[in-house]
C-alpha cells in the first residue's frame, strides 16, 4: 500500500523468511556460526533452538542458500511423520529411489547415497525445522540415521530448529542417547534495544528506502518496548506505523506513530500482550497476523451510520462477540502439500490453479486483482483466490488455489490432485503473503465513466455508504475494507465491493451465502 510513496521497491516488514532480509545481529551471527561449525565437523547434531518469531526460518533458509553445489540438502519443515515417513521425505528431497516399501529397504537406500556421495567428496545435510514436534519414534529414527558413518567421520550432518521445548524435549531420560550426540547448540534471544533499531534500519535498506523514510530514536525505542526484541513482531509493528506515517504524509516514524501501531495491532490480537510465556506465544502470533491490517469483518461490510456533516465517523463500530463455541481440532500436518511445495513447477502451478479458480465460477469473463494481503482479508472476501507458496528447499516460489476456508484448516488444490486439506498454521507458514482474486466484473465498470460511477454509487449505498460525496463514501468504505483511504475506487476497491455485496458467487467459507 505504502511502497511507492517511500520508494521501496517492497515491503520491508514482511513476515515471509527472505534470507535477503536477515539481519546478522550477534546473537544470529553466533547462531550461523555454529551451524558452519558443524557442517564442517561432520560430528554429531547441531540444535538451534529459539522464541517463535526469533528469526529461526530465516536463519534455516540463508544457511540453505549459502551451501555449496557440493552438498546435497534434505529439508523436513513439519516432522509430524512417522518414523517411515520421515525416511521416504528425506529420499524424495535427495531424489534417491529405494529398491522396496520397508524400513530396510529405506535405510539402506540413504546409505548407499550417502556413501557414494562421500566418495565424491559431496556433503549431505539434513536440516528438520520443527523439531520440537518430533514424535520420540522419529527422534530414535534420526539417532539411528546419525549412526551412518565411517571409520572417521559422519555420513549425514544433522540440523535440528525448533522452539525452547525442544531444549526440554531433549533434556528428557529416555532421549539421553541423542542428546549426548548434540555437538553444537544455541539458541537466539531476543535482539537488545540497540539491535532492534539496526535490525529496523537493515530491513530498510535492503527494500531501498535508505535515506528515504527513518524512524526517530524514540520511535526505535517504543518499537522495542512494544515487541520485546523479537524480529516477528517488530516487523508486525514496523509494518503499520510505516501506514500511519503514508497516512499522515510523514517520512519519519514517531514514536507516537508507532504507539498508535502498538495499540492497532494488540486491539486485533494478543501479539503484544504476551511476554513469551511458553505455549501462548504461538497463538498470540497467530492471532495477530489474522486480525492485523485494519481486517474487516463481515458485518462491518455495513457502514455505521454517518455523521450528520457527511464527515467520515472517526471509528467503526465493532460488533459484540459471539458466544464462544468449541472448534474442531486442526487437522494432521499434510505431508502431501510439502510435497507439492517442494516439487510442483511455478508457470505450470499457477496456470492449474488460476484453473481451479475459473473453474469455480463456471462463466466468464472475470477480472483478476492482485493483492498483499492476510488470511482474515481473504476470509472477508470469501472467494476463491490463487496464493503463492514457497517452500525452503527451493529457490523460486509456485501456486495453489485456495477452495476452502475454514476456521482451523484450509483446502488448497494443485496440478491434477484433489483438494489437500492442511492446518491453516501449515498454509500460512509458507504463503508469501501475495495472492490473486478472480471475480466477475463488467467492462463499462472496469472502464469507468458514467456506468462505472453509477455501479460503484450502487455498490456502496447497498452496504450503507450514500452520502453524496463519492469520494468521501469511498474513503470511508476503504477504512472499513483496510484499504487506502485515497477516496478513490480503483479495482481493489471495486473488488471489496463486489465481495462484500449480497449475491450469489462461489465462497471459500463455510458460511455461505451472506445476507
Amino acid at each position: 500500500m505504502y511502497e511507492s510513496w517511500y520508494g521501496f521497491r517492497e515491503k520491508p516488514f514482511n513476515l515471509t523468511p527472505d534470507p535477503k532480509y536477515l539481519y546478522l545481529s550477534h546473537r544470529h551471527a553466533e547462531a550461523v556460526a555454529h551451524l558452519e561449525f558443524g557442517r564442517r565437523e561432520r560430528g554429531g547434531f547441531v540444535l538451534i533452538t529459539g522464541e517463535v518469531g526469533t528469526g529461526k526460518t530465516t536463519l534455516a533458509r540463508y544457511f540453505l542458500s549459502k551451501l555449496g553445489s557440493d552438498t546435497h540438502t534434505a529439508v523436513v519443515l513439519y516432522p509430524a511423520l512417522t518414523a517411515d515417513e520421515l525416511l521416504r521425505a528425506i529420499l524424495e528431497d535427495l531424489h534417491v529411489t529405494p529398491e522396496g516399501d520397508s524400513k530396510k529397504s529405506l535405510v539402506d537406500a540413504l546409505h548407499r547415497f550417502l556413501l557414494e556421495a562421500r566418495a565424491g567428496n559431496r556433503n549431505v545435510v539434513l536440516l528438520i525445522d520443527e523439531a520440537q514436534a518430533l514424535s520420540a519414534e522419529v527422534l530414535e529414527q534420526i539417532r539411528l540415521i546419525s549412526n551412518l558413518e565411517t571409520d572417521t567421520e559422519k555420513l549425514i550432518q544433522i540440523v535440528l530448529m525448533g522452539q525452547s521445548e525442544l531444549r526440554d524435549l531433549l533434556a528428557r531420560h529416555d532421549l539421553r542417547q541423542l542428546a549426548q550426540r548434540v555437538t553444537a547448540r544455541y539458541h537466539l534471544a531476543a535482539l537488545s534495544l540497540p539491535e532492534t533499531g539496526e535490525y529496523v534500519r537493515h530491513r530498510i535498506a535492503v527494500a531501498g528506502g535508505e535515506g528515504k523514510v527513518g524512524f526517530t530514536s524514540d520511535a526505535l525505542a517504543a518499537v522495542h518496548g512494544l515487541s520485546g526484541g523479537i524480529p516477528r513482531v517488530v516487523n508486525l509493528v514496523c509494518d503499520r506505523a510505516l501506514l500511519a506515517g503514508f497516512v499522515k504524509g510523514s517520512r519519519t516514524v514517531t514514536a507516537p506513530m508507532v504507539r498508535q501501531a502498538g495499540a492497532e495491532v494488540e486491539a486485533r490480537g494478543p501479539a503484544l500482550a504476551f511476554r513469551w510465556h511458553h505455549g501462548l506465544i504461538a497463538t498470540g502470533l497467530t492471532l495477530a497476523l489474522a486480525l492485523l491490517a485494519f481486517s474487516f469483518a463481515p458485518r462491518l461490510a455495513r457502514a455505521p451510520e454517518a455523521p450528520a456533516t457527511g464527515v467520515p465517523a472517526p471509528s467503526e463500530a465493532v460488533p459484540s462477540a459471539s458466544p464462544a463455541t468449541a472448534t474442531p481440532a486442526p487437522p494432521p500436518l499434510s505431508a502431501r502439500l510439502d510435497e507439492i511445495l517442494r516439487t510442483v513447477p511455478r508457470d505450470a502451478s499457477f496456470a492449474s490453479a488460476s484453473a481451479r479458480v475459473e473453474a469455480a465460477w463456471g462463466r466468464g469473463p472475470l477480472s483478476r486483482t492482485t493483492l498483499r494481503t492476510h488470511l482474515d482479508q481473504l476470509r472477508t472476501l470469501d472467494l476463491p483466490a490463487v496464493l503463492e507458496m514457497f517452500h525452503p528447499s527451493r529457490r523460486d516460489t509456485c501456486c495453489v488455489a485456495l477452495q476452502r476456508l475454514d476456521p482451523r484448516a484450509a483446502v488448497v488444490a494443485a496440478g491434477a490432485d484433489p483438494g489437500i486439506e492442511a492446518p491453516l498454521s501449515q498454509v500460512d507458514a509458507l504463503w508469501t503473503r501475495d495472492a490473486v482474486v478472480w471475480w466477475p466484473e463488467l467492462r463499462e465498470v472496469a472502464e469507468g465513466g458514467a456506468q462505472g460511477e453509477a455501479w460503484v454509487r450502487k455498490a456502496l449505498s447497498g452496504l450503507g455508504y450514500g452520502e453524496p460525496d463519492l469520494a468521501a463514501a469511498v474513503s470511508r468504505f476503504q477504512r472499513a475494507a483496510g484499504l487506502v483511504p485515497d477516496g478513490v475506487p480503483g479495482p481493489r476497491t471495486r473488488m471489496a465491493l463486489f465481495a462484500l455485496s449480497p449475491g450469489a458467487r462461489p465462497r471459500i467459507t463455510s458460511e455461505g451465502e451472506r445476507p
